[in-house]
């Protein structure tokens, strides 16, 4: 909280110096009144905007940029110019946005009740199999990279999977999402990112997604996540 602290100090100093600005020029109403909301804002690197639409606020590069759609994870490893030309030569044009949608900020007892619910929840799914009878049918292979794997040994196997997770689905439907990052005044929720690399795009130039996480970055940072 210090440093966010010392960013607020920070900001509200060059508020006062900035363009010699009346009380009447300086925006204080609004997300604008949020002092986090302002130095996101500021810190934002050049060639990125901020605008608030309908309940999110969208950070956006003003560049296009170039991007192709493949498994990164599979590609094979390729020097750097070789990566640039190909994705020059076949990207398509994206712009790199990250889309967060925000609320009045939550207080202990929402942030309770949240807790509770989906403590609750999990406790469900985890004793489905066993409810369901399909705890046997784990496939102890086929789970051991995480996500665990049910296989049938016959159409009643079957049916009992389909309805584990029909159920499964329900239960994770009543799940609350809790906020990403909290501000002055608000809670974020990150709904998408756009215009990276990640685990299936790559994009030129690479500065638009080192610069997206930089941003993302410095959003946890600064709201102390």
């Amino acid at each position: 909280m210090l440093l966010v602290a010392t960013f607020i100090i920070f900001y509200s100093e060059i508020s006062k110096v900035s363009a010699q600005a009346s009380e009447e020029e300086i925006v204080t109403t609004g997300y604008r009144s949020d002092g986090i909301i302002n130095i996101i804002i500021e810190y934002l690197p050049k060639g990125w905007t901020f605008r608030e639409s309908n309940g999110f606020f969208i950070i956006q590069r003003t560049d296009s940029i170039l991007v192709i759609n493949e498994n990164t994870l599979n590609v094979p490893v390729e020097k750097k110019e070789a990566k640039n030309n190909r994705i020059i030569k076949n990207g398509k044009k994206a712009v790199g946005k990250i889309i967060i949608r925000y609320e009045d900020k939550w207080d202990f007892l929402k942030f309770q009740e949240a807790s509770l619910n989906n403590s609750s929840v999990y406790n469900e799914i985890s004793l489905l199999p066993e409810k369901i009878g399909i705890s046997q049918l784990k496939d102890t292979k086929l789970s051991a990279k995480g996500n665990t794997v049910y296989t049938p040994q016959n159409d009643q196997d079957k049916a009992k999977i389909e309805k584990y997770y029909s159920e499964r689905k329900k239960l994770e439907n009543k799940i609350v999402k809790t906020p990403d990052n909290n501000t002055q005044k608000y809670s974020l929720f990150i709904v998408s990112k756009s215009g990276c690399n990640d685990d299936s795009h790559i994009v030129y130039p690479d500065e638009a997604s080192v610069e997206l996480y930089r941003i993302i970055s410095f959003i946890n940072e600064i709201c102390g996540k």
